[in-house]
């Protein structure tokens, strides 16, 4: 062991208030070692963008996975997980490409669910047989699925009769690898007016209410769209059962409820549902129907504009001049009625078991778990006299500055996303990334010990600086009392695994220990410190010999 390794070990204790007298510093490079395994989780991102727009497109929201993923390595124990995300098209999966020899779990974005159904489903239906087939043999051959908004609708089967253009398109571009189906009444709002129905006779996913704009020259449409939920969480699935608080926020634009059948063939857990309170209540998010009113004149106008090369929309560039004309004409006309969604309390957020002897995983999320967030504000809509979907029928307002919050909007639920994701190509139940920061304690197992057992350290990892991981317990007689929160021992390196050798005797003996960590990370010219959890990480009980 070298000297510099000792003195930045004993550095870091000082600096976290820790005392010699009462931690026990653990030296990975002395006594016996256990050689470190890396195990990839190969993950594919399905998306037919070019290399460019897929990495730095301005507003592709498949680079959002990416960069949840991309070079995010986390350590439990002597085993390195590690995201290896790679890029698939609909070419590549026609080749034969999306296999489990290749990966261990598949990502359908929403924006690829998009173009696919407004697109690619409306024609080469030979082509779309074959790519819905090669993904379903995936999943059935053991491969995970994780989608969110239409990436998680496209999974399963729409449970009603079908009534309109959009829904029967739809109906067929369906995956049929989910059992938790949707009912979806939904149309292309112009479409919907021109055979006859009012727009508040379809359901709240028509794309001019769940979008504040197509406008891409105007960040703010596109980075404050839909609406946040605080979706209450349940934790019976390895997902969230280390999650201590009772409400997620999530981005959410739109798509609908998932319904459990009544005799499910397969083990679902619900991860989450909607709020209680109905969007349509909340005087911050109430949303109307919009009525289009500018006729053919309105429809001619916009041809014009998108002739002129205005209206570029980028989700949907494979529809080119049809999608400009549509978003660019103009006028529409708030309507007195409020979306209403029926939503409440219904699951949001699921994960399944695909029903055979390869027990492939499905999560599905109807909101947006890849994009940023946003606290406080309230919806503004304004009925001018040339309104159109290219600049919005709604926007906020009064949002809380991202400078003012103590959250990072942006990168908020990637670890929900990565947990999704892990948990879905089947890492352990109890290896999955950390929650809280850089690290966790993982459980304990079994909960009941006896005064000596291992506690093991689940730790994001680092491209630069030394790491070394803090211990802290606390003791309860009777799970209800609790103990100050008491430093164990610094693990100074990960050569053999993050762990200790936990001894009841520095407690009291018999009875609970909950457990946490602290990441700290030691670069050339400073020390990053992780903060604490808002509880513990793991416990267990203890009947002292």
């Amino acid at each position: 062991m070298s000297a510099k390794i000792v003195i930045f070990g004993l550095t870091l204790m000082m600096l976290t208030g820790s005392l010699l007298s009462s931690a026990e510093l653990h030296n990975n490079e002395t006594g016996n070692t256990s050689p470190i395994t890396t195990k990839d989780v190969r993950v594919a991102i399905y998306t037919d963008e070019n290399e460019d727009a897929r990495f730095y497109g301005p507003y592709g929201r498949t680079r959002y996975f990416v960069w949840a993923l991309k070079d995010y390595d986390w350590q439990v124990g002597p085993i390195t997980y590690r995201f290896v995300p790679k890029l698939i098209s609909t070419k590549d999966i026609l080749q034969g490409q999306l296999t489990t020899n290749n990966f261990d779990a598949m990502i359908y974005p929403p924006d690829t669910f998009d173009e696919y159904v407004f697109g690619r489903a409306m024609k080469n239906l030979p082509k779309n047989k074959v790519n819905v087939r090669e993904i379903k043999k995936f999943v059935e051959n053991g491969g995970g699925y994780f989608g969110s908004c239409g990436g998680a609708l496209v999974a399963g089967d729409i449970l009603n009769t079908p009534d309109t253009f959009f829904e029967r398109v739809l109906q067929r571009a369906m995956i049929g690898i989910s059992c938790c189906g949707v009912y979806f009444d939904g149309s292309i709002p112009l479409l919907c007016q021109f055979a006859g129905k009012p727009p508040d006779t379809v359901g709240p996913t028509p794309v001019h209410l769940i979008y504040s704009g197509f406008n891409q020259s105007n960040d703010n449409l596109n980075y404050h769209a839909g609406v946040c939920l605080d979706v209450p969480v349940l934790k019976d699935n390895p997902i969230f059962d280390d999650y201590l608080e009772e409400t997620r926020r999530v981005r959410w634009l739109g798509a609908p409820n998932y319904e459990i059948p009544d005799n499910p063939n397969r083990n679902i857990s619900v991860l989450a549902t909607f709020p209680a309170e109905d969007m349509s209540t909340n005087g911050s998010t109430q949303n109307h129907y919009w009525k289009y009113v500018g006729g053919i004149h309105g429809l001619i106008k916009g041809a014009i504009q998108a002739m002129l090369g205005q209206g570029k929309v980028q989700y949907w560039d494979n529809l080119g001049f049809l999608m400009r004309v549509y978003c660019l004409a103009g006028d529409w006309e708030m309507q007195n009625t409020l979306l209403v969604t029926n939503f409440s309390g219904k699951p949001f957020w699921t994960a399944e078991t695909y029903p055979n002897e390869n027990e492939a995983r499905i999560v599905k999320c109807t909101g947006h778990p890849e994009h940023n967030v946003w606290w406080g504000g309230h919806i503004v809509e304004e009925d001018t006299d040339d309104d159109t979907l290219y600049e919005g029928l709604y926007h906020w307002e009064d949002i809380i500055p991202e400078n003012q919050t103590i959250e990072d909007e942006f990168s908020y639920n990637y670890w929900t996303l990565r947990r999704s994701i892990a948990w879905a190509a089947k890492v352990p139940d109890n290896d999955l990334p950390p929650i809280y920061g850089a690290s966790q304690v993982s459980d304990v197992y079994p909960y009941n010990q006896s005064s000596n057992f291992t506690v093991t350290g689940n730790v994001k990892g680092e491209s630069a600086g030394i790491i070394t991981l803090d211990l802290y317990f606390r003791y309860s007689a009777d799970n209800a009392s609790w103990s100050d929160w008491t430093s164990y021992g610094t693990d100074i390196g990960s050569s053999d695994g993050w762990h200790w050798e936990f001894n009841a005797s520095r407690g009291s003996g018999t009875g609970y220990y909950e457990f946490y960590s602290i990441r700290h990370v030691q670069y050339e010219d400073h020390i990053e410190l992780e903060t604490a959890p808002p509880g513990p990480d793991a416990i267990a009980y203890v009947r002292s010999n």
